[in-house]
C-alpha cells in the first residue's frame, strides 16, 4: 500500500498562497484561501503541470488531503493567464559550472557576463534531459534563467 495516497476525501479546487517553497529541499506549505490550516506541498505536485517552481505569495488552485501530519496538496492545477507574463521574464544565459554537489542534488552556474551566480537543480537537469554524470566543474553552459526567491533559477539547461 502506498502511504503517499490520501485516504480521506479531497478537497477540490482550493484557493491558496504559497507561504513558503524551498526548491532545493522540495517542499513548502500553502494558506488555504478558506481559512483552514496550512498544507504542506512536497515538489512532487508539479510534475504534471506547467509550474516549474512555487514563489512565495504565489496564487494556486490546488487540491487538498489530510495527510498524516495534517493537510496536504494532492494536486495543483493549471496557471492562470497571468503567470504567463512571468514567464516572458526568462533570459538566456552562457556561463560555466561553479559548484555542482551530485549527493545533494544541486549547483551553480557562474554567468559570463557576471552577476549572481544561476541555481540548478537535479529535476531541472531531467527535465533538459542532461545526465547529471555530465555537470563538472567548469563546464560550458546555455541557461534559460528566471527570478526565483533567492536569486536566479535556471529552467533548462544545454552543454555546450
Amino acid at each position: 500500500m502506498n502511504d503517499r495516497k490520501p485516504s480521506k476525501p479531497v478537497r477540490k479546487n482550493i484557493s491558496a498562497t504559497v507561504k513558503f517553497f524551498d526548491e532545493a529541499k522540495g517542499f513548502g506549505f500553502v494558506s488555504p484561501a478558506d481559512g483552514s490550516p496550512d498544507a504542506f506541498v512536497h515538489i512532487s505536485v508539479l510534475q504534471n503541470t506547467s509550474y516549474q517552481e512555487l514563489r512565495e505569495g504565489m496564487q494556486i488552485n490546488c487540491d487538498l488531503a489530510d495527510g498524516d501530519r495534517g493537510q496536504q496538496v494532492v494536486a495543483i492545477h493549471e496557471p492562470e493567464e497571468e503567470e504567463e507574463v512571468v514567464v516572458g521574464a526568462d533570459i538566456e544565459i552562457t556561463g560555466v559550472v561553479s559548484t555542482y554537489v551530485p549527493e545533494h542534488k544541486y549547483g551553480f552556474v557562474t554567468p559570463d557576463g557576471g552577476g549572481e551566480d544561476v541555481f540548478i537543480h537535479i529535476s531541472m537537469l531531467e527535465r533538459s534531459e542532461v545526465n547529471p554524470e555530465d555537470i563538472q566543474l567548469n563546464t560550458k553552459v546555455k541557461c534559460v534563467v528566471r527570478p526565483g526567491v533567492k536569486g536566479p533559477i535556471a529552467d533548462s539547461l544545454e552543454i555546450l
